[in-house]
């Protein structure tokens, strides 16, 4: 049993490291996998721990980069009782996906310098000023009232669409030139998002 359990000053021993970082890495090895064979002292504390359950957590999900102590390899011939870890929650899956992310992120930036994505904000804030802008020019309508009742007294209903169709045709006119004017002043492109959100 002593070749299967290993108390945390062994590990710490064998490993070159504090206990203290022992003592954490089992602690997260027993949150992720409460399974995990362990021997608990009268007040129970961990007295030791599978060693072969150590080192698989271990080389699955420490980033080698950062790790203290070094990572162990857990032979094909590990005990049967090893929980076999979803390959998905691994390190090297985690960075496989980062890889990933950063080759989708580089395609996203390369479509919108070439001009084949727009900024969803972008359009958002065009579409209200634009908005805004029409919804100015037809406010205005109720300023033509003289005109209508004018043309009511003097030709009717014939004078009434005459005069309401030289308001819209005017209307139209002023809508046009107030987006050529935002069209004007927009820059040539809008300036990329370099948030590692995208």
């Amino acid at each position: 049993m002593s070749d299967v359990m290993w108390s945390v000053a062994q590990i710490a021993a064998r490993d070159g490291v504090s206990k203290a970082a022992v003592s954490k890495a089992i602690k997260k090895l027993l949150e992720a996998h409460p399974e995990t064979p362990v021997v608990r002292d009268g007040q129970g504390r961990i007295a030791s721990i599978s060693l072969a359950h150590y080192d698989e957590y271990r080389a699955r999900f420490v980033n080698p980069a950062k790790a203290s102590a070094p990572i162990r390899e857990v032979s094909s011939d590990s005990p049967p009782s090893l929980p076999r870890l979803d390959p998905s929650d691994s390190f090297d899956e985690a960075r496989r996906q980062s890889e990933w992310l950063k080759v989708g992120r580089e395609k996203i930036r390369h479509q919108q310098e070439c001009g084949q994505l727009v900024r969803l904000d972008m359009v958002e804030e065009a579409h209200k000023k634009l908005g805004a802008e029409i919804q100015s020019v037809i406010r205005g309508l109720p300023n033509h009232a003289d005109e209508v009742a004018l043309a009511i007294s003097k030709e009717g209903v014939h004078g009434v669409r005459q005069v309401l169709r030289t308001i819209a045709f005017a209307m139209g006119n002023k809508i046009a030139d107030k987006m050529a004017a935002i069209a004007e002043a927009a820059p040539e492109s809008d300036p990329l998002i370099e948030s590692e959100d995208i």
